[in-house]
């Protein structure tokens, strides 16, 4: 990988890749998909894909968990000690991002590529959108009676995925309002106390 340049066209080919493989999945986007969009020759582009499609989706779904992970960690830490602020902090930054289709990905998208690298980019997703919420979970041991924080943190994370699916015609705060409120239905739950 040393040997492909770091400019503008290779990141602007991995925003565009990550796009549209975030969008319509592994087996639905070419590379010559990807060469339109940035404007360039589908034969131009294995300059900076040397591996291929398999290689290029790698490499972006790799840099989008890496960018979730830094992310979590970086509001988590923003938002001080109080566990709710946290907690409201997560789902602010999820309701934000592009949606991360982990049941399409697990299900259309790992079956089609090499079984190492599914493996390793599924364990990527689910470590990157688990462990930040989980280790504020467990430092808030004595606050919440979660008795499994890796299980509390992916329930966090659907449940916060699915404010995705509200119908684009409704603004942005009402994802965020529907996000904090989520947030604040799992951090306090259900039944009156």
């Amino acid at each position: 990988m040393s040997d492909i340049p770091d400019n503008e066209t290779r990141r602007r080919i991995l925003d565009v890749a990550e796009g549209l493989f975030s969008k319509r999945g592994y087996t639905a986007v070419t590379l010559r998909d990807i060469a339109t969009v940035v404007g360039m020759k589908h034969a131009s582009l294995y300059y900076y894909a040397p591996d291929g499609k398999e290689g290029l989706y790698v490499e972006v779904m790799e840099r989008s968990f890496k960018r979730h992970y830094d992310g979590l960690i970086e509001v988590i830490a923003g938002a001080g000690d109080d566990l709710r602020t946290q907690i409201q902090a997560v789902a602010r930054w999820i309701v934000s991002q592009p949606p991360m289709d982990l049941s399409r990905m697990m299900h259309a998208d790992m079956p089609a590529i090499k079984p190492e690298h599914a493996a390793r980019l599924m364990q990527s997703a689910y470590d990157a959108l688990r462990l930040p919420i989980a280790d504020v979970l467990k430092r808030a041991a004595g606050e919440v009676s979660v008795t499994d924080p890796d299980m509390a943190a992916l329930a966090l994370v659907s449940v916060l995925q699915s404010v995705h699916n509200i119908p684009a015609f409704y603004p942005d705060s009402v994802r965020q309002r529907i996000g904090l409120e989520i947030a604040d239905m799992m951090l306090y739950g259900w039944l009156k106390r």
